[in-house]
């Protein structure tokens, strides 16, 4: 399909590492020329409050179903490869029907923007896992954190860049009605990214006699039966509850902190831009820093610091009076999100068996996605009945709960620096 025939390699893994690299940097502003100006995008469409709720919680509806269906075929995928490059084009190819939104009568097209937003996740969601599955069959353990952590900060570095540009430019011509031209514009430019994406992507090389390859048995989807086989395992068990627990806390301040921020804030384009270059540059210094200490410390303290980092951000809120006061502390959130979105997917790969892994990389994508579904609308129902602040209080309080979960472990609990993964969502 694809053939890199001008550069040459040293090895194999070398060719994959550096492919590796431009596949993190072209999904990375792909999926953020759209993400994130979506919430302002649909607030410009005069989306009501159930909308922008509905903006975090239907893409995680899709996910859910698409996990489900999803698992039944791809753990016995012979070419991971391939139907993970189908599956990444067919959701960037929802980018470029966003941009004939001019086409919607202007009563629908919040409803058919948040419709479009959250359906591309359906194949995007099992292309995520099957990507997950496919890495871990790629690199050995002890090479994916040096990958991985050179990707994430290659990806970051050049996306926020990308983030900022489009924020300086949408918020200084996307005005009046010739909004929507400039953002048809980003959409059909994320397309592009998403196309250089799954090319850098499918050109990977595949070794199926690596040793540590999944081992499939054929009686592996999500079942009645999985979750039996899963029980046994302790440390997963273990790990999922902590998971669960603090992704509800997280994702319930998601809609709350863009309500505030354009309701009460009056953020637009490009402060969205120089918040994103912000907490961009210190995930980027986070994922190199992370890395070092899961080296030194294990991956579950590192967890659980990034944790509680995280259950400051809603109680910063209460004292920003407007978005510059946002963006002093948007450092912070970012140094502390690096260290969970890397750890997250560090102890995964740690504890799931080898036999079978997809299937429980799958039940993990499949457990955040449940929650994403129900927790925006429960933090949205929280400011109805009470106010903002007190809304950041009580999730504050949830996040530092759930984050203890991570710093009380099982004494078997896995802590062998040797095998940390990195890894971003």
């Amino acid at each position: 399909m694809f053939k890199l025939k001008k550069v040459r390699f040293k090895s194999t893994q070398s060719r994959n590492a550096a492919l590796n690299n431009l596949n993190g940097i072209f999904q990375y502003i792909s999926i953020n020329m759209v993400a994130s100006f979506a919430g302002l995008f649909i607030k410009r469409l005069n989306a009501s409050d159930n909308l922008v709720s509905m903006l975090n919680s239907l893409p995680a509806f899709f996910s859910v179903v698409a996990i489900i269906i999803g698992t039944r075929f791809a753990s016995n995928c012979k070419n991971k490869k391939k139907i993970a490059s189908l599956l990444f084009l067919t959701a960037r190819s929802f980018y470029l029907l966003m941009a004939f939104i001019t086409l919607i009568n202007e009563k629908y097209r919040a409803l058919f923007f948040v419709f479009l937003y959250s359906s591309l996740n359906f194949p995007g969601s099992i292309a995520n896992f099957m990507w997950q599955s496919f890495f871990a069959d790629t690199f050995k353990p002890s090479d994916r954190g040096k990958y991985l952590s050179i990707r994430n900060t290659l990806s970051t570095a050049a996306g926020t860049i990308t983030t900022l540009s489009a924020g300086v430019i949408l918020s200084k011509y996307a005005k009046g009605e010739n909004f929507l031209r400039y953002y048809q514009i980003a959409f059909v430019t994320a397309f592009i990214f998403g196309i250089l994406e799954v090319i850098t992507l499918y050109l990977h090389k595949e070794n199926k006699n690596n040793s540590f390859i999944e081992v499939s048995t054929g009686d592996n989807p999500l079942s009645f039966k999985f979750l039996k086989t899963m029980l046994k395992q302790k440390k997963y068990v273990y790990f999922m509850i902590g998971v669960i627990a603090f992704h509800f806390s997280w994702q319930m301040g998601w809609p709350l902190f863009l309500t505030y921020e354009v309701d009460v804030l009056h953020t637009n384009e490009l402060w969205s831009g120089i918040i994103t270059t912000i907490n961009g540059i210190f995930m980027a210094i986070g994922y190199t820093y992370w890395r070092k200490f899961t080296e030194k410390n294990g991956n579950t303290l590192g967890l659980a610091l990034g944790a509680v980092g995280m259950a400051f951000n809603p109680i910063l809120y209460i004292f920003a009076r407007n978005m510059r006061h946002v963006a002093y502390f948007t450092g912070i959130i970012g140094f502390s999100q690096s260290a969970v979105l890397l750890m997250l997917l560090n102890i995964l790969y740690e504890i799931s068996p080898r036999e079978n892994r997809t299937t429980y990389i799958a039940f993990y994508n499949l457990a955040t996605n449940l929650t994403l579904i129900v927790a925006p609308w429960v933090g949205m129902k929280i400011y109805k009945l009470i106010d903002f602040k007190d809304s950041f209080v009580l999730i504050a309080a949830l996040r530092l709960a759930s984050s203890l979960l991570f710093i009380k472990k099982p004494k078997n609990l896995s802590e062998d620096p040797s095998v940390c993964i990195n890894v971003t969502k």
